[in-house]
């Protein structure tokens, strides 16, 4: 008789293997698992973690600007132009700008009316103001906007009856700022806005931002970020009129 192999598969109940099998299953089947969730891939990972840097960069950037949480598109049109009087870079004048807009001002504003300090090393924009004026505020952080003074400079040779200044924002130390001036030639004058307290009050916040007022301090638009010669030159024909 030949040895079984699988006897111990078999019964006593004469069933064949695959019957005793089959049976096995029905009686005894396996655990069920549920299907795998496909996961997601790390394809993009890198991506998104660079939005994420650009993101906290552009957070860390902001803090650093000289608004406080205003507006940073410009004075309003239609608004007279506020008042300040700045250092101007070019003077050995130091101490914060003054924006006190009425005879009762705060210690922070400064103890007396801008419009009352005229001096040859202050820039005050009540005098200016009573011509058209273009106005460039710049920043020395986060962006290199001397170009675009470069450009207001260039071109202020061609409107000899319209005033131009610029509001530096710096902390830079007074005869860097001065070699700064001297060296891109720039001859409108510059004031130093150390505090950030006159960007706040005309609500700038990009750099460079770009004030054009009528004759008589009233503001006709704000122009943010570069702007071309042409550019420059059709907003400030459109506010100068037949004083171009």
């Amino acid at each position: 008789m030949s040895e079984d192999r699988f006897e111990d598969l078999g019964g006593q109940d004469g069933r064949s293997v695959g019957e005793r099998l089959a049976e096995r299953d029905r009686t005894h089947p396996e655990p069920t698992r549920p299907p795998e969730v496909p996961r997601p891939g790390n394809r993009y990972a890198w991506v998104v973690g660079i939005l994420m840097l650009m993101v906290l960069t552009v957070v860390l950037f902001r803090n650093t600007l000289p608004h406080k949480g205003e507006g940073t598109l410009g004075p309003r049109p239609g608004r007279l132009a506020p008042a300040f009087a700045a250092p101007l870079a070019t003077s050995n004048l130091e101490g914060d700008a003054n924006v006190c807009q009425h005879r009762e001002c705060s210690r922070n504003a400064g103890p007396v009316p801008a419009c009352q300090l005229v001096s040859r090393d202050v820039l005050n924009v009540c005098l200016l103001r009573r011509r058209p004026l273009v106005l460039t505020f710049i920043f020395d952080r986060g962006a290199d906007c001397n170009p675009q003074v470069d450009r207001v400079q260039h071109v202020s040779r061609s409107f000899p009856r319209v005033n131009f200044a610029v509001v530096y924002f710096s902390h830079k130390k007074r005869d860097d700022l001065r070699a700064i001036v001297q060296r891109r030639g720039w001859t409108m004058p510059v004031g130093v806005d150390r505090d950030g307290e006159v960007a706040n009050l005309y609500g700038v916040g990009v750099c460079p931002t770009t004030v054009f007022s009528r004759a008589g301090g009233k503001v006709a638009t704000t122009k943010l970020g570069e702007l071309t010669e042409r550019e420059l030159r059709t907003e400030i024909g459109r506010v100068a009129g037949r004083s171009g």
